[in-house]
């Protein structure tokens, strides 16, 4: 299929649907993930479609208010958007399974696994508003449940109401980001309200899985929300200092190195 055709193809699905995803039309169409990131980029230059984490939205719907509302989430916003998409695929492809019960973290590189996501029967719990709205296309053979909560410019519901709804909830395995890892202070965040939730949601996981892209190494931030020994497996893209990642597994950390497919 030519260029213009696969460009056809894309903008009468985003007239029907509001929603493409990058996996979805890299497997229809046969072409790989960055020849659909193009297109979608030619389709948002039309004026089209604007693009989002893992796919785009019609241009013209009141989706696309998520991405002026919640900044962090507009890959023109983000130069670390290629790298996160990355370990968020590799996430998806090697560390889920059908029936998993998750809880997937309101980040935005944890939020990127959901539009990559081909498993069924998965039972989803998120503090996250944009993670919800992007799992949308999930609902016909998978359960999503958002915690509610003090809503945050990031996009994530934190506070009381949030704790008590993710101290009901057991899971399998749960997705988290951090805002810095050093080997001397862990993996750390800015906002205490924040990392005190993410502490609730990590006592009742039984695997926990850190998704950082390599700029996150080396820096540090206000509070600890994960010390070494509560973390299974950390994503990270090929850029991440080797120091760091040979220390983080002489600490017993399983460190996956995602690749650009």
């Amino acid at each position: 299929m030519i260029k213009e055709q696969r460009l056809q193809y894309i903008h009468e699905n985003l007239k029907k649907t509001g929603m493409v995803s990058i996996r979805d039309l890299s497997k229809y169409l046969g072409v790989s993930y960055m020849t659909i990131w193009r297109d979608l980029g030619e389709l948002e230059a039309r004026g089209w479609s604007q693009r989002i984490r893992g796919g785009a939205i019609k241009k013209d719907t009141e989706s696309y208010v998520q991405s002026l509302i919640f900044p962090n989430f507009d890959p023109k916003n983000d130069p670390q958007y290629d790298k996160k998409v990355i370990i968020a695929r590799y996430a998806v492809t090697n560390l889920m399974e059908d029936g998993d019960i998750i809880t997937i973290e309101a980040g935005s590189t944890t939020s990127a696994m959901v539009l990559f996501l081909d498993k069924e029967n998965l039972t989803i719990l998120t503090n996250g508003l944009v993670t919800t709205f992007y799992a949308a296309h999930l609902l016909k053979k998978n359960s999503v449940i958002c915690s509610g909560g003090v809503l945050i410019d990031t996009g994530a519901f934190i506070g009381p109401q949030a704790e008590e709804f993710f101290n009901h909830y057991r899971v399998g395995k749960a997705f988290f980001s951090a805002r810095g890892l050093t080997l001397q202070d862990g993996f750390t965040d800015p906002t205490p309200l924040y990392s005190q939730l993410k502490c609730v949601m990590r006592e009742n996981a039984e695997q926990i899985i850190m998704l950082m892209d390599s700029s996150k190494f080396g820096v540090r931030s206000l509070i600890q929300v994960m010390p070494y020994d509560v973390v299974d497996v950390l994503v990270t893209d090929q850029d991440a200092p080797q120091e760091i990642i040979e220390g983080l597994r002489q600490r017993g950390i399983d460190v996956r190195i995602a690749q650009a497919l």
